[in-house]
């Protein structure tokens, strides 16, 4: 789920550079924001291939980083929103990863769908 930007930087150079994203968990999680043919192919990093509208960002495919610029001409994406993981693994994040998970037939140990993973109704917040 699109959290919002990241607060006091809105209308600096900085706010449009980063994103946060809920994972199901409801954790929020940074993400730097690329055009499409920009992003970087980080080798720990997920993906959130994203679309703009006037309400924030929609996620249309998450996955390994190395597979983000084919993913975005697949969907049409607006941009790649990059996290890279850190010493602090987030599992709810790197579940999204395992992309190979499906193809191995072990899809039944995914708790839900990789996408309802960062779609989960919106909660606002006061900013």
């Amino acid at each position: 789920m699109d959290a919002g930007g990241l607060n006091g930087l809105k209308h600096a150079a900085l706010g449009a550079r980063y994103r946060f994203w809920r994972d199901e968990d409801g954790v929020r999680h940074v993400f730097s924001v690329y055009r499409p043919d920009a992003a970087p192919d980080y080798p720990d990093a997920l993906a959130v291939v994203s679309r703009r509208t006037p309400a924030g960002s929609i996620a249309m495919w998450a996955g390994p980083a190395s597979n983000a610029r084919t993913a975005a001409l697949r969907m049409r994406g607006d941009e790649i929103h990059i996290h890279v993981f850190g010493e602090e693994n987030a599992p709810a994040l790197r579940r999204l990863m395992d992309r190979n998970a499906m193809d191995r037939g072990e899809a039944s140990q995914l708790p839900r769908p990789a996408m309802q993973a960062l779609c989960l109704p919106a909660r606002r917040h006061a900013a």
